[in-house]
């Protein structure tokens, strides 16, 4: 949430490669991005913000084929990247996005994130 009392709302399109990216900070208030020369795995879920049950969310992982999530370096900046419309069973709707990291120093998973809002839409 943002200090002007809004949210920013990523916005992808059902069954297209249009991707989420996501600057991952170990600090965001200095600014200080995660070094993720050292993580083997992201994994991603997403539920719909209406959602009150548990265990309804749409997990994706860099591991799958085709690829759905996946990171890269740009100069000193790391960005991971999502087509959250190509998650298998992802229909139109608001949803929150989780980020889960993995490396030699977490491998139970560091939470990166679990708000940044998604909206899938669908073309007629």
């Amino acid at each position: 949430m943002s200090d002007c009392g809004y949210q920013s709302v990523s916005e992808v399109y059902l069954g297209h490669d249009n991707a989420v990216s996501v600057v991952p900070y170990s600090d965001i208030v200095d600014r200080v991005i995660y070094d993720m020369t050292n993580v083997t795995r992201v994994d991603a879920s997403v539920d719909l913000l209406t959602s009150a049950a548990t265990g309804d969310d749409i997990t994706a992982s860099s591991d799958d084929t085709p690829t759905t999530v996946w990171w890269d370096q740009n100069g000193t900046e790391w960005r991971i990247h999502f087509k959250v419309g190509l998650f298998v069973g992802i229909t139109p709707g608001d949803y929150k996005l989780r980020i889960v990291l993995f490396d030699p120093t977490h491998t139970n998973g560091l939470v990166l994130a679990d708000d940044v809002q998604v909206r899938v839409v669908d073309i007629p």
